[in-house]
């Protein structure tokens, strides 16, 4: 009898065995997920130039236009803190790229505060997924790559009587091989800067109709790598790179800001140019590949950038990298959406334009070829160069500014 008891007693019982182990298993897994996660920020770091780079000692440039302000906005303000205080009901903000990244925080920021945003998107479907839970939201189909497409909606709009009192062209690929359109033209100055020319100019009756309308075009800090080829934008005897290239589309959007708001600051539109900030989890390395890598892969990408935002994975890369520069500080896409909105619709900018932005403020100017983290580069506010990309946007669309705003076809 006791043999037996002892035998009783040392039988286990199945069920917490499988749950115990089971708990075993998703610790090893939890821990291993938790030291990948850890590890590539490490490794990422470790890797980062800018990262372990000096701080910026060099010269700044003393320019009256791009005169910083003095306001409590800095590099971590988010879209949400812009908009505090601001009635914005009645307002008509045209957005392209305003469902995804930055953008989608933009958007959340104007509708808060009750402006209705028409979000421009290629991919109606993901845009109305990402948009579904917001308010005051319209969503239009526009390829910038297809100009029958941009005809189309602005034709529509147009025809609804209605003002736009700003246009942010948020919509931009960055970073990829060598492809052309249909009509030879290198992609991403195609997409980024002659597809928002496009808009910009047929959307122009509704902008002047809001006496008092912005345009808002989001370039970037890249635009330090490369002014503007205006002899071979289409990479057809420059090697192609494709930093250079994107680097090319930020610069032209700079100056096609400088340009437009000299021909219509006496029209009450003023244009802004926008460096939204270095942001790691944004979906722009997914929109990018859209097209050109397999779904699969956008898929995942999307997913990844997804992910990051939801564990602030920008968080733990800036704890690892420690940079001695602000403008290398990484910024979330809260973040990264607030000079945009900011530009959009600050009073702060009232009676200005044709001003490079970064941080919620006007940026300063720094030298050509300075290694600084920030500021514009004195090429990119050039108004010669300014006129002969406003040129090659007439010239590469077939759409002459003038005309249009004759209201001639």
């Amino acid at each position: 009898m006791e043999n037996n008891s002892k035998k009783i007693k040392n039988k286990k019982n199945p069920k917490k065995s499988i749950l115990i182990r089971s708990i075993h298993v998703m610790g090893i897994l939890v821990l291993s997920f938790t030291l990948l996660i850890v590890g590539s920020a490490v490794y990422i770091a470790i890797n980062d130039k800018a990262a372990s780079a000096p701080t910026y000692t060099g010269p700044i440039i003393n320019d009256e236009r791009q005169k910083p302000l003095v306001n409590n906005f800095h590099h971590h303000t988010e879209a949400m803190d812009v908009v505090e205080g601001l009635d914005l009901k009645g307002k008509i903000i045209v957005m392209t790229g305003g469902h995804s990244g930055t953008g989608i925080e933009a958007t959340k920021a104007f509708v808060s505060r009750g402006a209705t945003v028409v979000a421009l998107a290629r991919d109606v479907g993901w845009a109305k997924n990402n948009l579904a839970e917001l308010p005051n939201i319209e969503i239009e189909y526009v390829d910038l790559l297809k100009p029958k497409s941009i005809e189309t909606f602005t034709r529509k709009f147009l025809r609804s009587g209605r003002p736009i009192h700003a246009l942010i062209n948020s919509a931009g690929i960055y970073n990829i091989p060598l492809t052309r359109d249909q009509r030879g033209y290198e992609l991403q100055f195609a997409t980024n800067v002659l597809g928002h020319y496009e808009l910009i100019v047929k959307l122009l009756p509704a902008l002047k109709k809001a006496n008092g309308a912005r345009i808002v075009n989001l370039s970037s800090r890249g635009h330090r790598l490369s002014n503007v080829l205006l002899n071979d934008v289409n990479f057809e005897q420059t090697e192609y790179s494709g930093m250079k290239a994107y680097a090319q589309s930020k610069t032209g959007l700079i100056l096609l800001s400088v340009k437009l708001d000299d021909l219509l600051k006496d029209s009450n539109i003023r244009t802004f140019a926008v460096h939204p900030g270095p942001i790691p989890s944004s979906d722009l390395f997914a929109t990018s590949q859209v097209g050109i890598a397999s779904n699969t892969k956008v898929w995942l990408m999307r997913a990844t950038a997804e992910f990051s935002r939801a564990i602030n994975y920008t968080g733990l890369l800036n704890f690892f990298r420690n940079p001695n520069n602000i403008g290398d500080v990484y910024k979330t896409v809260k973040e990264g959406g607030a000079t945009t909105t900011w530009a959009a619709v600050s009073p702060e900018l009232s009676e200005k334009g044709g001003v490079y932005l970064e941080d919620c403020n006007i940026s300063n100017v720094v030298p050509n070829h300075s290694d600084a983290p920030f500021g514009v580069r004195q090429y990119a506010l050039d108004m010669e160069s300014a006129d002969k990309v406003f040129e090659i946007c007439e010239k590469m669309t077939g759409i002459t500014f003038k005309k249009k705003v004759d209201g001639e076809e």
